[in-house]
């Protein structure tokens, strides 16, 4: 056994690192899709150091090396890894079971059928730790992890050496020079690695760094180091949108004094990642990330890539990706991300704007008592459809009691198949509320906060005393009041038919005696008589938002008809279109 002291001892300890032999084949963390990924490890006869660069779905040190210890094929007859904060460093020593049983610092682990199994204190695998596995076998062993992909991250001591391995790039793999020389705690220090069951020091300008081996090296000060390109996350080890955020941004750092390439690339291949488009006068502000995208990053320098998730492509509703991140210089980074997009059932709030009305003079009442069809209309004479023929039926006009034609909707239909422009835009708030598929329309809603923090949705006044405000105002806090004139019912929500992925419908009634009927206004010549009683079918058709990242998810769009019957002897006709925004995640109301 061999010992190789590095500096002066103030306390004999044991040290461990891990590496490949010359012409070991390199291997790669592999991810086809989804947040699991399999690292592939390549086991020989006798001592074997390994990087795990996955934690493990079953991270049970048993679970996985299940498959050498069951006593068929290969085996192995210990496992072991150090922990530093256990003991100081001051020499390294060639891997031996016995020693390392009475040296501080190490956890190991024994086969269920070995003698010494009660001692073993390893009882997990974790990602970013080396490990020291010896194997029993006459011929190499293949040893497969599966679980999600981990940041690289070290926390080196001064003046000691760690034991840990590095995220490069397989088809790329650098050499210790390169990859260290962005770093003045390392540039030219002393690094160590595992050969023939003996540790031996490596010429840092010409070793290749292997990905899934562990080495020593060591760091003269305190250092965070993780390579060439560092990358600053949001959430430190992972990009996690939730269900609310749409964007977060990555920022590439280059410790090396030469420029270099940051490729970005969704593993998988799936949709709903766009980047931020960096041409400024484009109408597309954001660009699917696809198979690939090229950042360059200055010598010493920083680049930022705003990343967005667009909800409505996920395919399931729960999005799970794994973003690989290479360079250039030699590093690779594997990041989870997750976004999801659950139904959102929950307030939506909107605006309709009305750019068209019918001319009551000029509806079709010439109809047969068989569906038929009207005549294509040519506009603007350029030979071209521009109003497509359309089905009508006989209907009954209940404001007049004269028979109309209308459509399958129950519109009634113009001899000219047109609306007429309005001569300005006119525009209202809508509100509506969604509950496990149910859509209601809302008059008014208030947004208050329960005693246990939570907030709530009320359409129910007598309710509020019952709850705290939820935003403060004049150093008090109030409730948040949303509320629409553009329409009125009995009770506090109407209940529409349809739902916010296809059509929905509307149809209120305002009786003659209600206090808003449009008869019972001050200024009416018929104020204080019978009135008229007032109905409305609202109709929403929702269509495809072509831009932006909340696009078909928490922002919807599409055409808007309304039909109003009694406020003239004819029947009223409106069209335009709608914008809708999810306002808040609160499934039900009035709790």
């Amino acid at each position: 056994m061999t010992i190789k002291k590095l500096f002066h001892p103030l306390a004999l300890s044991l040290i461990i690192a891990c590496s490949s032999l010359p012409g070991f084949a390199l291997a790669e963390v592999v991810c086809s899709g989804g947040l699991n990924c399999t690292q592939t490890i390549r086991l020989t006869p006798g001592w074997n150091a390994i990087h795990v660069k996955v934690a493990p779905v079953n991270d049970a040190t048993g679970r996985v090396f299940a498959d050498f210890v069951d006593g068929s094929g290969a085996q192995i007859s210990s496992v072991w890894t150090w922990l530093a904060q256990r003991a100081k460093v001051d020499f390294i020593q060639d891997p031996d079971a016995e020693s390392m049983l009475s040296a501080p610092g190490w956890l190991r682990y024994f086969p269920p059928a070995a003698p010494q199994a009660f001692l073993s204190n390893l009882f997990a695998v974790q990602a970013n730790r080396a490990y020291l596995v010896k194997l029993e076998s006459s011929s190499e062993a293949t040893l497969s992890i599966t679980g999600r992909p981990a940041v690289p991250r070290i926390n080196w001591q001064p003046g000691e050496f760690s034991l840990t391995g590095f995220h490069v790039d397989p088809a790329n793999p650098p050499v210790f020079s390169d990859f260290l020389a962005g770093s003045p705690a390392h540039a030219g220090q002393s690094i160590y690695r595992l050969v023939g069951d003996q540790w031996q020091q490596v010429n840092p300008s010409n070793t290749v760094i292997d990905s899934d081996t562990a080495y020593w090296v060591f760091s003269d000060r305190g250092s965070n180091f993780v390579g060439p390109m560092d990358i600053d996350l949001p959430q430190v080890d992972r990009m996690e949108f939730g269900t609310v955020l749409e964007q977060l941004t990555l920022k590439l750092e280059n410790s090396l004094d030469v420029a270099h390439t940051a490729t970005l690339q969704l593993l998988g291949g799936a949709p709903g990642i766009f980047y931020a488009n960096p041409d400024p006068v484009s109408e597309q502000s954001w660009l699917p990330l696809g198979n690939g995208l090229a950042i360059p990053v200055g010598a010493e320098g920083e680049s930022r890539v705003p990343l967005g998730v667009r909800r409505a492509d996920f395919e399931p509703d729960d999005f799970g990706q794994t973003l690989e991140v290479k360079s250039t210089s030699g590093a690779r980074w594997l990041i989870p991300v997750t976004a999801s997009a659950p139904q959102l059932n929950s307030l939506w709030v909107g605006t309709v704007t009305i750019d068209q009305v019918s001319q009551v003079h000029n509806y079709l009442r010439t109809c047969t008592t068989e569906p038929t069809t009207l005549e294509p209309i040519d506009a603007d004479g350029d030979g071209t459809v521009d109003v497509e023929a359309e089905a009508v039926i006989i209907g009954s006009n209940p404001g007049s009691g004269s028979d109309l034609c209308t459509d399958a909707e129950g519109f009634p239909v113009s001899q000219s198949s047109e609306l007429g422009a309005v001569a300005a835009n006119f525009s209202f708030r809508v509100i509506m509320h969604r509950e496990s598929g149910q859509v209601r329309l809302l008059k008014d809603v208030i947004q208050m906060r329960a005693d246990d923090g939570r907030y709530v949705l009320l359409t129910d006044d007598s309710l509020v005393p019952n709850f705290r405000g939820a935003v403060l105002r004049d150093g008090e806090l109030v409730g948040r009041r949303m509320s629409t004139m553009a329409y009125d019912f009995a009770g506090d929500t109407f209940a529409m038919a349809g739902g916010l992925d296809s059509v929905l419908t509307a149809d209120i009634m305002l009786a003659a005696d209600a206090p808003t009927n449009p008869f019972r206004h001050y200024y009416h010549a018929d104020h204080g008589g019978d009135g008229y009683e007032v109905t409305r079918r609202m109709e929403f058709t929702f269509g495809s938002v072509g831009e932006g990242l909340g696009a078909n998810y928490d922002v919807k769009q599409g055409t808007y008809r309304e039909v109003i019957s009694g406020l003239h002897k004819e029947q009223i006709v409106a069209a335009g279109s709608f914008t809708l925004r999810h306002a808040a995640q609160i499934d039900t109301l009035n709790q």
